[in-house]
C-alpha cells in the first residue's frame, strides 16, 4: 500500500472497514476505562490530516467524536496524535480547533515520527517513575518502516495498555529481502526476515511471527485480515491483557465479519463488507467438541473458553442451543 503524497486522499474500502472496527471498539473502551480511572489516553501514531478527500473522518476525528458522544465528564481524556507530514499535522490541528470539545479533553498534535514520539513519552514516564494512564494505541503505518516492535512491547508491559496495529503483511512479502533490518525491527525478532524468506508462505509466516511476539507481552491477541482481489493487504492485530477488552474487540470485529473468521474482502462486491458463512455455529461446535470431548464442564467454563480462546463471542454459544 503506497504512502499517499497529498494532504488528503480517497479513502479505500478496507480503510472504511478498519475504521468501523475502531469506532465500534472505542464506543466500549472509553466508558469502561473512564469508569475506574481519572485519566485515559488515546494514542494515534499515524494520524493523517483528519479527513479524506471525500470528507470522511480520519481516525483522530473518529476517536474525538466517539469520546464526546460517550459524555464522560469526570475523566480527563488525553488524545495524542502523531503525523510525520507537517502539512497534514497542521491540517489536523485546524480540523480539531474548529470544533468545541468538552473541558475534560486534552489533545496534542505532534509532527514527527511515531516511534520517536512514543518512545520519548514512555522514556520520560519510566525515568520519572510515573505509571502511564490506561492507553489505547492505534498504530496504522503505510509500510514496514516507522512502527518497530520495541515501543509496542514497552507499552504492552503496562497492565492497562492495549494496541491495535496495522501489520503490513503484503509489504513484508514483497520487500523482506531488500529491507530485512526493518522487518526484524517491526516483528521484534532479529531472525524474522531470514525465517520469512525461507518459508513457502511468507504472509502466513510473517503473521505467525508477529503474533508470537505480541503473545509474549499480551495475554490476548486477535488478528483481522484485510484482503483485496484474493491477496492479503495487511492484518490488524489487537493485543490486550484484559479479557473484557478482548471480548469487546471481538464484538467489534464480528460487526464487519459475521463468520467469526475475521476477514474483510472486497473481491466479489465492492459494496459488500461482510463475509457471511452458511453455518458459523458448525465451526464453533466442532472446536468445542475437540476441546471438551469426554469432560464434564460448567457452562461458565465453556463461555470463558469461547471468550478467551476462540474468535467467537459469548453470544455465539446460542447457535448450539
Amino acid at each position: 500500500m503506497a504512502r499517499p503524497k497529498n494532504i488528503r486522499w480517497e479513502i479505500q474500502l478496507h480503510t472504511k472497514a478498519k475504521h468501523a472496527i475502531l469506532r465500534e471498539y472505542l464506543k466500549a473502551w472509553f466508558p469502561i476505562l473512564a469508569s475506574g480511572n481519572k485519566r485515559i489516553i488515546y494514542y494515534d501514531g499515524f494520524s493523517g490530516s483528519g479527513s479524506y478527500s471525500g470528507g470522511e473522518e480520519g481516525s483522530p476525528m473518529i476517536a474525538l467524536n466517539v469520546a464526546q458522544d460517550c459524555n464522560l465528564l469526570n475523566t480527563e481524556i488525553v488524545f495524542v496524535f502523531v503525523e510525520s507530514n507537517k502539512k497534514r499535522a497542521e491540517s489536523l490541528r485546524k480540523s480539531i480547533e474548529q470544533e468545541k470539545w468538552p473541558n475534560n479533553f486534552r489533545y496534542e498534535v505532534y509532527d514527527g515520527e511515531s516511534e520517536n514520539v512514543l518512545s520519548n513519552i514512555l522514556g520520560y514516564l519510566e525515568k520519572e517513575d510515573f505509571r502511564i494512564a490506561p492507553t489505547f494505541a492505534f498504530i496504522d503505518p503505510f509500510g514496514v518502516k516507522g512502527a518497530p516492535f520495541s515501543p509496542v512491547k514497552r507499552l504492552l508491559e503496562n497492565p492497562k495498555c492495549e494496541v491495535l496495529v496495522t501489520f503490513m503483511t503484503g509489504t513484508i512479502r514483497r520487500f523482506v529481502t531488500e529491507i530485512p533490518e526493518h522487518i526484524n525491527e517491526l516483528i521484534g525478532n532479529p531472525s524474522a526476515a531470514k525465517i520469512i524468506r525461507a518459508s513457502d508462505d511468507r504472509v502466513s509466516k510473517a503473521r505467525e511471527l508477529y503474533q508470537k511476539s505480541l503473545k509474549e507481552v499480551a495475554e490476548f491477541v486477535r488478528p483481522f485480515e484485510m484482503q483485496s482481489k484474493s491477496a492479503t493487504i495487511y492484518t490488524l492485530f489487537f493485543a490486550t491483557n484484559h479479557a473484557l477488552g478482548h471480548e469487546k474487540m471481538k464484538e467489534a470485529m464480528w460487526k464487519i465479519d459475521e463468520s467469526g473468521g475475521f476477514r474483510y474482502s472486497d473481491k466479489v462486491d465492492p459494496n459488500q463488507q461482510r463475509l457471511l458463512p452458511d453455518h458459523p455455529e458448525k465451526d464453533l461446535a466442532e472446536e468445542l467438541s475437540g476441546e471438551f470431548q469426554g469432560r464434564i464442564e460448567t457452562s461458565e467454563d465453556i463461555l470463558k473458553y469461547v471468550s478467551e480462546n476462540t474468535t467467537f463471542i459469548k453470544k455465539g454459544i446460542i447457535y448450539l442451543t
